[in-house]
């Protein structure tokens, strides 16, 4: 629980520095629009894209790494990064390695889908419990003079 509390500040951190980044730059590129300096924004938006680039990159893995985690824990199937196909991706500035967006789709549907039969075989068994305290009960009430 704590380094799950830990890895959340950690992503809504990175979250606001990128956004920072980006509205910190958005003024310089509004002023090379408006001069029609486009070398300059052209430069600007490369250098902003990189800079929060290294932010995003770093939430991404996390977030990939939180639901391998958990699928790890239901144990299915976790796509390989060595596989010929799109579900990786490696950031350009850090290195890591994250779940491109169809493939964290995917693995995040089938967490869904054994988290939901799992539930739905101890809800059954719960109503099954509850049915056979309440025949129990009736029993003690019929049996009472």
């Amino acid at each position: 629980m704590i380094a799950w509390l830990r890895e959340e500040l950690k992503l809504r951190k990175w979250d606001r520095k990128a956004q920072s980044l980006r509205a910190s730059y958005s003024a310089d590129i509004h002023k090379a629009y408006v001069a029609n300096d486009w070398d300059k924004r052209n430069e600007l938006i490369y250098q902003s894209d990189f800079e929060v680039s290294e932010y995003e990159d770093e939430v991404a893995e996390i977030r990939s790494n939180r639901l391998l985690r958990r699928a790890r824990r239901l144990s299915l199937p976790i796509p390989s990064k060595h596989d010929v196909g799109d579900l990786w991706w490696q950031s350009r500035t850090l290195g890591t390695w994250a779940l491109t967006d169809v493939a964290f789709a995917e693995l995040r549907r089938a967490v869904r889908l054994e988290e939901k039969e799992r539930r739905d075989v101890w809800l059954a068994l719960g109503g099954m419990l509850v049915s056979l305290l309440s025949l129990v009960v009736a029993i003690i009430a019929l049996l009472k003079p």
